[in-house]
Parts: structure tokens; sequence; C-alpha cells
């Protein structure tokens, strides 16, 4: 029996023949190893008929990683992401915090509302994670998460995102305080007229345009 290593030098040829590809599809050994039939489902030459039969067969991370391959198809892309979506409610949390750090957008977007802090921290160091992701989660998620929001060193800089952070009902009043030094002028006007807002946010907002007046 030919080991592991085998197949998975001849699938890292990305212009490996039809016939040798068939060949390691029908190899009931091979197939036995999950780290081939990940690389069978990523090859560009596979079928996508078999392809897709094997996204099924994979482990969650190996779907994070055929999710977060933009080499792979973009069709075997969105069955592991559907897989890992049906998946998901039964990871533990360190699972979802592993997946949150490396899978790909398709994923990403459900995962966005995670209620866990822990989750919501390593989803913020995903390389897929754009702007409106965060600013999307910032204007939807409770108090915890939030909290990994306004703290976080890049995206709490982010003027859309420290708007939706202080738009938000849910976000404790210390940290609604120590962001409205940095908000808009349009955010402080929405927080002092807004019927929502605690009258203590609401005058520190008046107090702050008051200051940025005097000084123009």
């Amino acid at each position: 029996m030919r080991a592991e290593g085998h197949f998975l030098k001849l699938l890292r040829q990305s212009d490996l023949s039809a016939e040798s590809l068939e060949a390691v599809l029908r190899d009931r050994g091979a197939r036995k190893y999950h780290a081939v039939r990940l690389a069978l489902a990523a090859h560009p030459r596979t079928p996508r008929r078999d392809a897709l039969n094997l996204v099924s067969t994979l482990f969650w991370r190996d779907l994070a990683r055929l999710s977060a391959d933009v080499r792979v198809h973009p069709e075997v892309r969105r069955a592991a992401d559907r897989d890992l979506l049906r998946r998901l409610p039964e990871l533990a949390v360190a699972e979802r915090v592993d997946l949150a750090k490396i899978v790909g957008r398709g994923t990403l977007i459900t995962m966005r509302l995670d209620p866990d802090p822990r989750v919501a921290s390593a989803l913020l160091e995903n390389r897929f994670v754009t702007e409106p992701d965060v600013v999307h989660t910032a204007a939807r998620a409770g108090a915890p998460v939030l909290e990994v929001i306004a703290g976080h060193p890049r995206w709490s800089l982010r003027s859309a995102v420290r708007s939706a952070l202080l738009r938000n009902v849910h976000l404790p009043l210390s940290l609604a305080l120590a962001l409205l030094t940095r908000a808009t002028r349009e955010d402080l006007v929405g927080l002092r007229d807004s019927p929502a807002v605690p009258i203590l946010l609401k005058a520190c907002a008046e107090r702050v345009l008051a200051q940025r007046l005097e000084r123009e």
C-alpha cells in the first residue's frame, strides 16, 4: 500500500494528468487519508461531481480551508460552506473560535452574529472580514461583543464602526462615553436628539458638541 505522502505529492501537481487523478480517485487506500480527500476536493482537475461528493467526508477544519481557498472552484467552496453551516450548531466554543479565524466569507457572514465575545474577537482577525461586516455586528450585537469591538486596536478607529457602536442601545454607558470624543457631529446630534438614549449620554453628547463649536 502506498503512503499518504505519495498521493499528496501527486496532488500538488496542478497539471496532473486526468488518468493519474482518476487513479487516485478510485484508489480506496488513498481515499482513507483525510488529507488526500481534501487535496482531491481542492484540486482544479478533479471532476466537479467527485469533488462535491468528497466535501461531506471532510472534517470541519478541512471544510474551512476549502471555504477560504480562492483557488478552489466556487461551487466546491459553496458546498464546504453549506456543510460548515450545518455543523456549526454542534461545534464547541473553542472550535468556533478556531473556525472564525480561518473560514471564508460564505460561513463568515453567518458567524458575524455569534454571541460569544471570544468568537467575535477571533472573527475580527479573519483576513476576509471587511468594515461592513464589523459595522453589521456592531449594529446588532449584545454588550459582550460590543466591548470586544470597542476595544479593538484597528476596527475601533473606523468612524463607521464607532457610529454603529454608539447607535446600538446595548452599548454599555461607560463605553459610549469613552467613544464620544471621537464621534462624528452627525452621531453626536443623533445621540442628543434620540429619545431612546440615556439622559447622561445625551448630556455628554451635547457637551462635546458645544466644545467643538467653541473651537470652531
